[in-house]
C-alpha cells in the first residue's frame, strides 16, 4: 500500500476526481460533499472547519482510504 499525501488546499472535487475510493469516508462521515455544487470550491481545510473535524484527522483517514484503492482518472 502506497503511502498517500492529502493537501489541505485540494478543493472536495478533485479528491473524489483522483481517489474516488475518499468518497466512502464523506458519505460515512454524513459530508454533502457528493454532488454538492460547493465541492468544486471547498478545500479540504474547508472541508474539516465546515463539519467540525480536525484537519489531520480528515486528512489521514482520507489518505488511508485513497491509499487502499487506485487513483482515478
Amino acid at each position: 500500500m502506497d503511502e498517500v499525501s492529502i493537501p489541505e488546499t485540494m478543493t472536495a472535487e478533485e479528491l473524489q476526481q483522483r481517489w474516488p475510493a475518499t468518497i466512502r469516508v464523506l458519505i460515512r462521515r454524513r459530508m454533502a460533499c457528493v454532488g454538492c455544487p460547493m465541492a468544486r470550491f471547498d478545500s479540504v481545510r474547508d472541508l474539516a472547519l465546515n463539519y467540525g473535524i480536525p484537519l489531520e484527522d480528515l486528512r489521514l483517514e482520507l489518505a488511508q482510504a485513497a491509499a487502499q484503492a487506485p487513483a482515478g482518472g
